[in-house]
């Protein structure tokens, strides 16, 4: 979480059979931009068309990405997360995450994950708003922050289920908000390294980070780096979400900072850093892939550009990325985070709009779908280890390249009167090497095993 990212609402409309309400959580937030509650306890989400129609924006579900994304042949050939877990780190998490999952599943024809194990490795989570009458209209800071996070660990859930449905699903939380690296990083961290000791899982989600400018020098964030070092030299593939405002982040104050910037731990070499795309047509439904562009909507931009801490790694510099600071660039790879082409989530948690269907987007979208990728892969090829070499290695082969990503051509990261950065062939500091083309991806990764 990164205390720039805001939450974006939507103006809602009233309809009938239905009561939509704008979602507003202010705050330090995860990264999520989440658009209007549409009130309903149906198991039928709302169209992309009635989204359309109504807010003016897109809005998909699970077969819509896997239609983007080309998942159907892997699936077929059961490719589908099985026999892997996906682990995912939040702060407070949601009380009603286990019915709410099952909302969704019922909704979209999935079948339940083979296990869903939540863990409170630092304390248990103790949540201000599980007892408010409904609706509460007056949210404190607090509850704000809390409920927040629940929309955040509830996109996090349902698509990392979603898109790898055959994985054991294993949440994480934290009883502590995790605010620019002065507390709450440190909880989430402890949180990992005791999942790296006990869990035994080499996938795991994150939708949280800090300004790298916002710590208070370079080696405490080179201490805080270790962990991540452990956990990719022990297989571990940590995804990150790259953040929601480009290249304008901020400081423990909330001031933007008047250059270009990165977030940390997204920004270790370490992990696999995740951007964002938005999908350029929004039609209302998804049958193949459509063109894509780097995420830059009103709401939000994909975060990218060069770490201030870390020279590049070995293998960026051995697939010679265009990087003429000398230092570790990204995002890696990205996938559509945009608010305009939105994914639906179910949550009954708000103890002010109810339960509903919420269009959301942002990098915490398109992080979990990437650990789902991830586990789809082991589901067919086995373990790959920390996946990010192997990643620039298909790079650097043009056939494979071609058949494990689909590049972005357009767009940039510039945001909040920061100049940020332009997509165009090849990996570019706006959306890294593109978006996957999961079956490709597997058959090309196949090539280099």
């Amino acid at each position: 979480m990164s205390s720039s990212l805001a939450l974006a609402s939507l103006t809602a409309l009233a309809l009938p059979g239905s009561v939509a309400v704008a979602a507003s959580v202010s705050g330090p937030t995860p990264m999520i931009e989440v658009g209007p509650v549409i009130k309903s306890t149906s198991t039928v989400p709302p169209t992309s068309t009635f989204c359309k129609t109504y807010y003016q924006i897109a809005c998909y579900g699970p077969a819509q990405m896997a239609a983007e994304y080309n998942y159907g042949p892997a699936y077929a050939a059961g490719a589908n997360g099985k026999g892997q877990t996906i682990v995912i780190f939040d702060s407070y998490g949601s009380p009603t995450i286990r019915a709410d999952l099952a909302h969704f599943d019922k909704a979209y024809g999935l079948p339940a994950p083979p296990a869903f194990n939540i863990y409170h490795p630092e304390g248990n989570v103790v949540l201000n708003y599980n007892n408010l009458p409904s609706p509460a209209n007056n949210h404190s800071k607090q509850l704000q922050t809390e409920v927040g996070w629940a929309y955040e660990t509830t996109l996090d859930v349902e698509y990392a289920h979603a898109m790898a449905p055959g994985a054991t699903i294993d949440l994480v939380t934290v009883p502590v908000n995790e605010t620019q690296g002065v507390q709450g990083l440190q909880n989430l961290e402890k949180a990992q390294a005791w999942a790296l000791a006990n869990l035994h899982a080499n996938i795991w989600s994150n939708s949280w980070s800090t300004t790298e400018q916002a710590f208070h020098n370079a080696p405490v964030i080179q201490q805080l780096n270790k962990l991540y070092a452990k956990a990719a030299a022990s297989g571990v593939s940590v995804f990150f979400a790259a953040g929601d405002s480009g290249v304008a982040n901020t400081n423990k104050q909330g001031v933007t900072y008047p250059y270009p910037t990165v977030n940390f731990p997204t920004s270790s070499p370490n992990v696999i850093a995740v951007g964002g795309t938005q999908i350029g047509s929004e039609p209302a439904t998804i049958t193949s892939h459509v063109t894509e562009q780097v995420w830059n909507d009103g709401y939000g931009a994909g975060g990218g550009g060069f770490s201030s801490i870390f020279p590049e790694p070995a293998y960026q510099s051995s697939a010679g990325i265009s990087d003429p600071t000398g230092m570790r660039g990204l995002p890696d790879v990205s996938y559509n985070a945009a608010v305009i082409s939105a994914v639906l989530i179910y949550e009954s948690f708000d103890p002010v709009y109810g339960p509903g269907w919420v269009p959301i987007g942002g990098t915490s979208a398109a992080t979990p779908q990437w650990a789902a990728v991830d586990a789809d892969v082991q589901s067919a090829l086995g373990s790959q280890g920390f996946l990010a070499p192997k990643l620039y290695q298909i790079y650097q082969n043009p056939s494979l390249y071609a058949k494990a990503f689909y590049p972005v051509l357009s767009g940039n990261n510039s945001f909040d009167g920061i100049t940020g950065y332009s997509a165009g062939p090849g990996w570019n500091a706006a959306s890294g090497l593109g978006t996957p083309n999961v079956s490709g991806l597997i058959g090309a990764l196949k090539t280099l095993s």
